[in-house]
C-alpha cells in the first residue's frame, strides 16, 4: 500500500515516519520503502528551499511546477506498492500537501486543476492519507525545538495564522475525502500513543502484522 502521513508543520508526520520506518523495515525488508516530501535533493536545495526561506521569488506557476516535479521523480518507486496488502511505501507530506498549501492556502491553482495535473503527470494517488491533528500552538512549539533549522523557520512554519488555516484545510480534506481516503488521528497525544494508533489503522487496512 501507499500510505501518506499528513499534518500541519510541526505536527509530527516526519517523526512518525522515522519511527514506523524502523518498525516496518525490520518486518518487511525490501518490501518496505519510505520517503519524506519534498525530497531534499539538489533540486530542493537550489530551487524550493531558497523560495521557502524567501531568499528568492517564484511565481505561482513555478511553485506548482516545482512540487509536481518533486512528486514525478518518485512515481516509479511508488507505483509497485499501490493497492498491495503486504508491501508498504510510507511517505510524509506528498501531493496532499501540495493540494493543501498551493491549492487551498495560497490559491496558486484550483484544487480541481491540481487533481487534473496529478493525472496528467501520472502522480500515484495514495491508498490512504493519515492526518495527525495537532493544535497549531503545540505544533509551533515543537517546530521551534526541532533540529535542522539553522536558517530559521520557513515562510509557512513561522506563521501561526497559516498553520491555523492549514489545520482547517486538512480537516476539510479529511471530511470531504479530497483526492484520496483519509483517517484522522489525535496528534496532540504522546509520540508513542500516536505511533500505536497509526499501527492499529494499518493493521486494519493491510495484512501486515
Amino acid at each position: 500500500m501507499f500510505i501518506v502521513l499528513e499534518s500541519i508543520d510541526g505536527g509530527g508526520k516526519g517523526k512518525q515516519r522515522e519511527i514506523l520506518g524502523q518498525i516496518y523495515k525490520a518486518k518487511l525488508k525490501d518490501n518496505f520503502k519510505e520517503e519524506g516530501f519534498p525530497v531534499h535533493n539538489s533540486f530542493y536545495e537550489n530551487v524550493i528551499h531558497p523560495a521557502l526561506q524567501e531568499e528568492t521569488h517564484m511565481n505561482k506557476s513555478s511553485w506548482v511546477l516545482s512540487y509536481l516535479l518533486d512528486k514525478t521523480l518518485y512515481t516509479d518507486n511508488i507505483t509497485p506498492f499501490l493497492k498491495s496488502e503486504t508491501n508498504l511505501f510510507l511517505a510524509d507530506g506528498y501531493f496532499t500537501t501540495t493540494i493543501a498549501y498551493q491549492g487551498m492556502l495560497m490559491n496558486q491553482v484550483s484544487v480541481e486543476k491540481l487533481i487534473e495535473y496529478s493525472k496528467d503527470f501520472e502522480i500515484p494517488k495514495p491508498d490512504l492519507a493519515i492526518y495527525l491533528d495537532v493544535d497549531p500552538e503545540i505544533a509551533m512549539k515543537r517546530k521551534q525545538i526541532e533540529p535542522g533549522h539553522d536558517e530559521g523557520l520557513d515562510m509557512f512554519e513561522k506563521s501561526i495564522e497559516k498553520q491555523k488555516n492549514l489545520r482547517g484545510i486538512f480537516k476539510k480534506m479529511v471530511n470531504n475525502k479530497i483526492y484520496c481516503p483519509w483517517v484522522e488521528i489525535n496528534g496532540n497525544n504522546s509520540i508513542e500513543e500516536v505511533t500505536n494508533e497509526i499501527l492499529e489503522v494499518l493493521k486494519v487496512r493491510t495484512r501486515i502484522e
